[in-house]
Parts: C-alpha cells; structure tokens; sequence
C-alpha cells in the first residue's frame, strides 16, 4: 500500500504548476516554494487517503501528505540564480539577504526583478532611481555574524528567515572619531554619540520602516559635523552622501570659513579666508566637510582619497586662495579661471621649486612657466592635455603619457590606473581571457610608473595563485569549470581589480 501512496504523492506533485519555472526573483520563487510544498502536502493527502481504500485512511492521508509535500518543494526549488544571489530589492527598495555564502553569490535582483552581476554597488534614492556607489566593490557592504551579505547603504534588512534587522551599519565611529568596522545595529544622537542596539526611525501604516533623518556624520578626518544630513558610510568609514544635488545655477548659502568649493564639474573655487579662520570646504554635492580636500575627483565625478597626509594635499597661493595639489586650475576669488595651476615644480636638474606656479611640462619634462596646455570644449570647460611623463621623487623624468598630480612635496600621484581600460579594450568575463588582460594591465600600469614594483610583484604574485588554483579545479567533460568555482575565481579577480583600483571591472565585464 505504502508503495501505491508514494506513487499517488508523485501524481499528485505532477499536477501542481511548476512554480519554479515561472518565477523570476528569490522572493517569488521563496513563496513558490512554500505553495508547492503546502499545495503538494494538500493533494498528495487527498490521494493517500483514496489510494488507501478500505485500509487504514489516516496513515494513507500522512504519508500522501508527506509524500507530496516533499516531492512539491523539490518542484519549487530555486533555480540556479537565486541559489548563486547575495539577495534582492523589493519594489520598497527594501534588501532582503539570502544567506548564500560569499564562494557562491555572483549577483542580485534589483527592484525591477533583473538580475546584476556582483555585489550591490550603490543605492535607490527616494525616485527609485538607482546611484552607483563611488567607491570600491570593497566598499559596497559585507557579510556579517549571521551570514546575510548587507550592503553598506541599507538601513535595516530582511534576514533569510523574512525577519527585518532595523538600523543595521557596516560599522561606526566611536566617541573618539574612530571607525571601529563591522556589521552593528544603532545610530547616533545628535552630539555624534553611537548609540549602540537602537535604531532610529519608525514603521508606517504599511509596516514599512522609515530611517529617521541623521542628525549630522563624520568625515573622513573623525571629526562630527552636526546638521540634517541623508547619507551612509561605506564599509571604510567613508561618508557617501545621498541627499539632493544642489542645481549648478544656484548659489547656496555657505560658510564664510570654507577654504573653498568644488561645482558638479569637480572643478575648484578657491576663496580669500583668512587661513587662521578657514575650517573645512563643501564637496561636489555643496555637502560641508572638514579639513582641506585631501582628494580628487576621477572622470566620472567619484571622489578618490588621497594616500597622502593632509600637509601634502595643497598650498596658499600669492593671492591668498588654498589651491588643492590635484587641481589642474582653479577660479579665484572673483570667479577668473586660472588654468594649470600646481603647488610646485621639477626644474631642469630634477629639483624640487615648491610653491603655487602655473604652467606645464614638455616631452622632455622641462617646466615651461606661465603657458597651460590644454584647451576648452564647447561649453568653455577647461580640459588639462595629458601630462607627457612626470618626475619621481628622486627628481628623474619617465617618458610617456599619463595622468596625475605632484602633491606639495614633490610627490607623483598617478590617477590614470584605471584609465587605460579603453587602450586595452573591453574587460572580458571569460576566465582565461579576463586573467590574461589582468597580466597585461598589471604590467602596463609598471611600465608606466602608476603602479610600484612592490605592487607589481604582489598582484603578479596574486594573479599566479588564481591561475594555480583554476587550472587545479576539476572540469566537466567539455572542459568547464562548474558555477561555484568559475565563481569563487571570478570573487578573487574582483578583489584583485578593486585593489588596483580598476573601476570598470565589474560594469564592463562581458
């Protein structure tokens, strides 16, 4: 009888739609899972209990029940993109974490249900529109004590069990200012003090959590700048603001202590304050920071930190104006753009001449004073040439086209690593190929003095312990990987590209 049972519980599963097949998101094919079993359970009994006849009808409807439930969540399992998902976005822009460990997460569902490679990188503004994070894949999130991958920018998620975790941060800052990382659960009072296990917001009448408006955040510096700000912090500590773009015609009120600002070019406005008064300056995003701008803005309008300390990152120049290292020009108090503004220069002997000059290098690194090279663009935007080579901190010249600035030291800081993806072509995804291009761009960048030897040897290092460790991986009878390892490879060149500051590495992988 029992065998007639378990043959009625596979007909029975039979006749339930494949839910599976339909389903395009993890929450859907979670609640698929979960009608298949219950639908299944609920056939198979009715079966079981008419298979039984004149038998015993209670242990005929268990083991249907039994029988069918089992057989209707095996129908309903997730299909290979959910199980390989850090998680999905609901239509709230609300993330719900799968559980799935890191050597088997390759992507998630966005809001609209599409699948994305990689881990989230940026966040949904209150238009659902959707903003890369201008940081590193590093930066994006992690998983914490639990397990769930959670991105830096959410303020509470689902758990794999549907439990929302209010107020969730990849870390704090202490009351010292120090950034003390790791997933935790709170949010600060208005004096900047973590208060750690309460969450600050509410539910609205849909249930829906509603973050409460921070009160003020640190800067990079450790310092608290108090004020309504709308934001998170990135798994370094770096603050990455969310609140409004301010429009480039307008003129926002500012503090008459600010060293100066950038617009939403990037481009700098120095002011006439006095240095003994001058406390901080306002980002792109007229967001106030602390300090002087220790920094620059990439081609794409994301802010890279300067590895520098902040005596290095600018100078006064005679008029009185703090010019950043890495500005290329800059507008002056009245507005006047003074272009190919540095805080110094090499002479023809290699020796450093500290101090604000303007002017630019030739093929054969001599400085030619007073004359910029580059030109404006139709809109009157100034665009600096690409520097011929540049001068290393031992005063010799190195050939070759490139792009960066000379801190107020004399030291060369490239911001072209990254830059020659286009000389390179695309990044492609297929393994073989995609390792080989690392090898190339690793030596590349060598040559071209933007990545040091002891770099070059380490990621060279790296990149033959990835190649080891996939040809070492067992394949299937045409020779590929399995999901799972061609994953767990695919992580380990994700982190070697973010460590080298290959920003297109995951969008312009195909």
């Amino acid at each position: 009888m029992r065998k007639s049972i378990l043959f009625g519980s596979i007909a029975a599963a039979a006749l339930i739609p494949s839910v599976a097949s339909a389903q395009q998101n993890c929450e859907r094919q979670r609640s698929g899972r979960v009608i298949g079993t219950v639908a299944g359970a609920g056939v198979g009994g009715v079966l079981g209990n008419v298979i039984a006849g004149k038998g015993d009808k209670t242990l005929g409807t268990i083991l249907g029940a039994v029988g069918g439930g089992l057989i209707g969540n095996q129908i309903a399992k997730p299909n290979a993109d959910c199980s390989h998902a850090y998680g999905y976005y609901d239509k709230q822009n609300r993330w719900h974490a799968t559980g799935i460990e890191a050597a088997s997460a390759t992507g998630y569902y966005d809001r609209d249900e599409n699948w994305v490679d990689g881990a989230p990188n940026g966040y949904y503004d209150d238009g659902n529109r959707w903003h890369s994070n201008p940081g590193t894949q590093a930066d994006n999130g992690g998983y914490n004590a639990q397990g769930h991958w959670i991105p830096a920018s959410a303020n509470g998620y689902y758990d794999r069990n549907d439990q929302w975790v209010a107020g969730s941060s990849s870390g704090y800052y202490d009351d010292r200012g120090r950034w003390v990382s790791g997933s935790t659960t709170g949010h600060y009072d208005a004096q900047g003090r973590w208060m750690a296990g309460v969450s600050s917001g509410r539910r609205d009448t849909g249930g829906t959590w509603i973050a409460d408006a921070q009160p003020g955040h640190y800067g990079s510096d450790g310092r608290w700048s108090a004020g309504s700000a709308s934001g998170y912090y990135d798994t370094r500590g770096r603050w990455v603001n969310t609140g409004p773009i301010p429009d480039p015609q307008a003129r926002p009120t500012r503090r008459d202590d600010a060293y100066g600002y950038y617009d939403n070019q990037g481009r700098w406005h120095a002011t006439s304050v006095d240095r003994n008064r001058a406390a901080g300056y306002y980002d792109r995003n007229n967001q106030w920071v602390s300090g002087t701008p220790n920094g620059y803005y990439d081609a794409r309008g994301n802010w890279i930190a300067s590895n520098g300390d902040a005596a290095t990152s600018g100078s006064y120049d005679a008029q009185g104006h703090w010019i950043p290292a890495s500005a290329g020009g800059y507008y002056d108090a009245n507005d006047q753009w003074i272009g190919g503004s540095a805080s110094g220069h090499y002479d023809s002997r290699g020796r450093w001449i500290a101090g604000t000059a303007t002017g630019h290098y030739d093929a054969q690194g001599r400085w030619i004073a007073g004359a910029v090279a580059g030109h404006r663009d139709a809109n009157g935007t100034w665009i600096a040439d690409a520097q011929p080579g540049y001068y290393d901190t031992s005063g010799r010249w190195h050939a070759g086209a490139t792009s960066g600035y000379y801190d107020s030291r004399g030291r060369w800081t490239a911001t072209a690593i990254g830059n020659d993806l286009d000389s390179q072509g695309p990044i492609p995804r297929e393994l073989r190929a995609r390792l080989a291009w690392m090898d190339q761009f690793i030596r590349s960048a060598n040559r071209q003095g933007t990545l040091s030897r002891v770099e070059t040897n380490r990621s060279l290092n790296e990149l033959k312990s990835i190649r080891t460790a996939e040809r070492g991986m067992a394949r299937n009878r045409r020779g590929e990987l399995s999901i799972r390892n061609e994953a767990a490879i695919q992580v380990r060149l994700d982190r070697l590209s973010d460590r080298l500051r290959i920003s297109g590495a995951t969008s312009r992988a195909n």
